[in-house]
């Protein structure tokens, strides 16, 4: 009997330490924006399931990023994928694994007609165009960077700025918030959501960890219950304010 409880304690130390030494610590960033609880609630998902330990902390987007190619923190949620973007120029990479796909709308002020395409096929007109400050060269033309999404929807009103790109999820509850009359919105594209990593980290540890992270997250169904709503929320809705 003592031999058993014995060789169960040795068991259960052996396991307990095991565990200990797989688990590692990770630094993360996540962006400060509307959406901002569903990635908090996500990072705190993949932590749970891959055993590690996650310091996270919550800045904004282009603290984020500076944060991510700086190589302070192991990685950064969540983040586009923009195709027209120069990946090679970027001090970042994206992860494999992609979390959503997300519209990004194009809002412009009513007494302007702006055709998406002629923005896709590089702005001939030159509208003065703002986005993310973090994406203003990644859409095959220089827009202007926007720090401040409420101000930016103001200067779109006032008519000191002909259109506004930026993802619905963020840009949507903003334009609803202030009721301007005078915003159309229309498709821009739909792109890829993924978690920044650090440069030359593709196939790496953390990106590996990501990867196998979301897949046991969608496997065990907690996955849809964080980003389901989102998920849905990130799909093109053809309203006008």
């Amino acid at each position: 009997m003592k031999k058993n409880f014995l060789f169960l304690i040795i068991t259960c130390f052996f396991l307990l330490s095991t565990l200990s030494l797989s688990a590692k610590e990770y630094k993360v960033a996540v962006n400060q924006i509307s959406t901002t609880e569903y990635y908090v609630n996500l990072v705190k998902a993949l932590a749970e399931v891959t055993n590690n330990t996650f310091n996270y902390e919550v800045v904004p987007r282009a603290r984020c990023i500076y944060l991510i190619e700086n190589k302070e923190i192991d990685f950064q949620v969540p983040n586009s994928l923009i195709p027209t973007a120069n990946q090679a120029e970027l001090k970042f990479d994206y992860s494999t694994v992609t979390l959503m796909k997300i519209a990004y709308v194009l809002y412009s002020n009513k007494s302007k007609n702006i055709p998406a395409n002629e923005l896709r096929n590089g702005n001939p007109k030159k509208y003065l165009i703002e986005t993310l400050s973090s994406l203003e060269n990644s859409f095959g033309f220089t827009a202007s960077p926007s720090t401040n999404v409420e101000a930016s929807f103001l200067k779109l009103s006032n008519g000191q700025i002909d259109g506004l790109i930026y993802s619905q999820s963020a840009g949507d509850p903003v334009l609803k918030k202030f009721g301007y009359k005078n915003i159309k919105r229309q498709s821009y594209d739909n792109f890829q959501l993924k978690i920044a990593i650090q440069k030359g980290a593709i196939g790496g540890e953390v990106d590996k960890m990501l990867t196998d992270g979301v897949k046991k997250l969608k496997a065990n169904g907690k996955y849809n219950q964080i980003l389901g709503d989102l998920i849905k929320q990130s799909e093109y809705d053809n309203w006008q304010p």
